[in-house]
């Protein structure tokens, strides 16, 4: 087993107040409605839900804003939203988060509409999900307006999230040349990636795509360690990545090292899983987050697994608090003895 050095996280912990992540992506809203089943509609065969409580919040890039706010890492917030009211509710809800107000910026398109997901949940169970949304890549000119703010603020940013949900934010060009400013200027740029867009994230530090994404983009199934290792060489050699982190569900994640060429295989550490709902958004936020604070690519993907064990036992798209993370990491014995 790995472990960890308890003075190092505790050290990379505290300097993460001091940190500014630019977050740029699609952001979403996530709307929750809660309640219960007693019966059957008469109308069809389906359940009547008796909803008790209702609640918005942010998803999609927002959830890595939220997640990034928890730990409390400020987010300077790069995206679009509609001209309609629900784009109101996103810029307020990430106005409570801690993003840098002054320094956020978003594209307002007129025929795009702000994006928000419904989901119906009875007890612990999704009955349903209903999207409202307009999958329109942004204009040539929102391009540049898009680049001009990024150009403008990652000087002051010591890390950079592209949370890409293939709504049209994240163009080819916006990724291509997102990715090469970053290394360009030595910045961590970290990955979550879409299949369709997964050869164009040339150079980034790290790209944390699921199995299932992973062997999609390169054309087979990945059903044990020897096929994972394999792929993350070639996705790892054909973008010139130096890490590449592949989480695998049950059986963990796994982060391979070009410059050595080593992988290691970190077991998961969920207790009981409730939702496993915006756990890739958790991953990629700790990770990126302890890595700009001072961590090694592998120290900060232990503890992104160890985020990712929390939240996935919480209802909904969750965020980790660094109190539950130690915790999480005691219970689990990854500190030095």
């Amino acid at each position: 087993m790995y472990y960890l050095d308890r003075n190092r996280f505790q050290s990379s912990t505290a300097n993460l107040k001091n940190l500014k992540i630019i977050v740029i992506g699609d952001f979403i809203l996530d709307e929750y409605l809660i309640g219960e089943v007693n019966r059957i509609s008469p109308e069809a065969p389906v359940p009547v839900v008796w909803v008790r409580k209702e609640k918005i919040t942010l998803g999609g890039a927002g959830n890595v804003v939220k997640n990034l706010s928890s730990l409390g890492v400020q987010s300077i917030v790069l995206g679009r939203a509609g001209k309609d009211e629900k784009a109101k509710s996103l810029i307020g809800l990430l106005e409570k988060e801690n993003t840098d107000i002054g320094r956020n910026f978003f594209i307002r398109s007129e025929d795009v509409p702000t994006i928000l997901k419904t989901r119906v949940i009875a007890g612990h169970q999704q009955v349903c999900r209903i999207d409202k949304e307009e999958l329109k890549p942004i204009t040539k000119k929102e391009e540049d307006e898009l680049l001009q703010a990024f150009l403008e603020r990652i000087d002051s940013a010591n890390a950079v999230v592209l949370s890409d949900y293939d709504k049209g934010t994240l163009t080819p060009r916006i990724i291509q040349e997102v990715s090469r400013i970053c290394v360009e200027k030595k910045k961590i740029v970290t990955v979550d990636p879409q299949v369709s867009h997964f050869f164009l994230y040339q150079g980034v530090s790290i790209l944390t795509p699921n199995h299932h994404e992973a062997g999609k983009a390169i054309g087979r199934k990945l059903e044990n360690d020897s096929e994972v290792l394999k792929a993350a060489e070639e996705i790892s050699e054909k973008l010139s990545c130096p890490s590449l982190m592949i989480t695998r569900g049950e059986k963990g994640m796994s982060l391979y090292l070009a410059a050595k060429k080593e992988i290691f295989h970190i077991p998961t550490v969920a207790r009981e899983v409730f939702d496993v709902t915006g756990a890739g958004d958790t991953v990629i936020s700790a990770y990126t987050a302890y890595h700009a604070a001072g961590l090694s690519e592998l120290d900060a993907s232990v503890v992104s697994n160890a985020a990712a064990g929390v939240v996935v036992g919480k209802l909904g798209a969750e965020t980790v608090t660094p109190d539950e993370l130690e915790a999480s990491l005691q219970s689990m014995g990854s500190f030095q003895k």
